[in-house]
């Protein structure tokens, strides 16, 4: 493979935080919904791709949350989450679970229910990651949550999972699904 030519190197202060994140956009991440409940009981949630499995002993889950984003301050104070992962077919979910304005728009949908845990959990995402928070780390915008895994739904399908690549959601096929197209 030729080796390609760099579009920019960046060193100075000013430019790193712009090229990292254009450099963070060209890494495929599985797009998953974070959600919690607050003391009320009202659901609250948010779109993410900085989701990252910690430890298999203990099951444990990294989520990183934005602590200007509105799940920042009900995830702090309730200490539980649900990481629902996304198939393709959930990509009409994005927007409202990305932009503050469409905030009301979260939990329309007949498809939440709880997961007898009482955290939100979306019936048809593949798999459902119930977790309490175990450790919090304040670095920079971002507290990363570290989740002891409480409990696991998984469905029986094996969707096309939704990706978050160059700003985008998109999905990849199944590998099951692309050697039968092959």
């Amino acid at each position: 493979m030729p080796r390609s030519a760099p579009c920019t190197t960046s060193t100075a202060p000013e430019q790193l935080a712009a090229d990292f994140r254009d450099a963070m956009r060209r890494v495929a991440s599985s797009v998953t919904l974070i959600t919690t409940r607050d003391a009320q009981g009202a659901p609250h949630g948010m779109a993410a791709s900085a989701v990252i499995p910690v430890s298999m002993d203990p099951p444990s889950i990294l989520v990183a949350v934005n602590r200007n984003s509105g799940l920042h301050s009900t995830l702090s104070a309730e200490g539980r989450f649900c990481v629902n992962l996304l198939a393709s077919e959930h990509q009409p979910l994005l927007g409202a679970f990305s932009q503050s304005a469409r905030r009301a728009e979260r939990f329309t949908s007949d498809e939440w229910g709880d997961g007898g845990d009482a955290l939100p959990s979306l019936a048809s995402s593949p798999a459902a990651v119930s977790c309490e928070v175990d450790q919090r780390v304040d670095y920079g915008s971002h507290t990363l949550f570290i989740g002891r895994v409480t409990g696991v739904r998984l469905t029986c399908e094996h969707n096309a999972p939704l990706v978050w690549f160059e700003g985008a959601g998109t999905s990849i096929a199944p590998r099951a699904a692309a050697a039968a197209a092959a």
